[in-house]
């Protein structure tokens, strides 16, 4: 299904030749655009880049990892960012995750459009050939393992819209590497979730509007097949975790002008408490909660300054495990 990953770390800024000058008797060349490194690797003859952002402080321990993965792009602006790699990072998530010494990892979908289901125009080479972007993806994070760079009991990863969608589809992995994943502004294709019987399962965090008009809340049927909607997400992760309770807050509006508050639900009874996590921004449109936003003028792209969704995706990332022996803990 995939092949073996073969690592350079870039700073030249044509990707086709410096993938050939650096693959050089498996021995990569180092060089860093400030706190972070574009990794250059050929998968199914294709040459794919990820920023990596390692902030370990003591290089020798692995360290907690975030595979984090943007939203649709246009090929136009997938290209811009093979030219300026260091632009997929998210300067929050590095924020929240600094003092922790996380690694975290930001790969790019090749024409800006991760391979979700088939049929999708962006995803797929020039041949018109589907790019196995799921292998891409295991292959990525199996390569930091491998190099002692990422501790495997703490493999986390968290998706924006389309990555979003993309985050579901790997946590449902029936022997998915992942110990939690979260999902902003996107939840499941029905196809992914029909399916979805991870063992252990991890624990999941959803972050939606209510009033999201690009994926809905309610869910959509797209050309593709359909968006399920967040309560059949947490539904089904309520059923995985074998939840039995579900309790709730609303939280402080921050911002009384931003046109949205944010309620906090947490089902309970778990195998382990909490392991399934929603924020439901009520009047959120499609965009990702931030207290210091640049907030829009046009109402359906203004975005909610209540909640640090960043700072929570860790806080509740980071307590959970995954232990050789599928044994799990999680706690906050």
């Amino acid at each position: 299904m995939s092949t073996p990953l073969r690592w350079t770390v870039a700073l030249a800024r044509r990707p086709v030749a410096l993938l050939v000058a650096m693959l050089l008797l498996g021995s990569p060349t180092t060089a860093a655009w400030g706190a972070g490194e574009a990794l250059w690797t050929e998968h199914e003859g294709l040459d794919r880049i990820a920023w990596l952002v390692d902030a370990r402080p003591d290089p020798r321990e692995p360290a907690p990892l975030i595979l984090a993965l943007h939203g649709y792009r246009q090929p136009e602006e997938a290209e811009a960012l093979r030219q300026s790699p260091q632009d997929l990072a998210w300067t929050r998530l590095e924020a929240a995750t600094r003092d922790a010494g996380a690694v975290l990892l930001f790969p790019a979908a090749y024409r800006g459009q991760w391979s979700l289901v088939p049929g999708l125009k962006n995803a797929a080479d020039a041949e018109g050939q589907p790019i196995d972007d799921e292998a891409f993806l295991l292959d990525l994070i199996a390569a930091q393992v491998a190099a002692g760079r990422a501790d495997p009991s703490r493999l986390y990863i968290m998706g924006i819209s389309d990555g979003a969608i993309m985050t579901h589809r790997l946590i449902c992995l029936a022997d998915t590497p992942f110990a939690g994943g979260v999902a902003l502004i996107g939840t499941a294709h029905e196809d992914h979730i029909a399916d979805c019987a991870p063992n252990p399962a991890p624990v999941l965090m959803q972050v939606h509007g209510d009033n999201d008009h690009v994926l809905p809340y309610d869910g959509w049927i797209f050309r593709n097949g359909r968006e399920v909607s967040v309560p059949e997400v947490m539904d089904h992760w309520r059923r995985l975790h074998g939840c039995s309770g579900q309790g709730g807050e609303r939280l402080p509006d921050i911002d009384p002008d931003d046109g949205s508050t944010v309620l906090r639900l947490d089902w309970t009874g778990c195998a382990q408490d909490p392991n399934v996590r929603l924020f439901k921004i009520k009047g959120g449109g499609h965009r990702v909660p931030a207290l210091d936003a640049e907030q829009s003028e046009e109402p359906k792209w203004r975005v909610n300054r209540d909640l640090d969704t960043m700072a929570e995706a860790w806080r509740f990332l980071s307590a959970a495990t995954r232990k050789a022996d599928a044994d799990r803990t999680h706690s906050e």
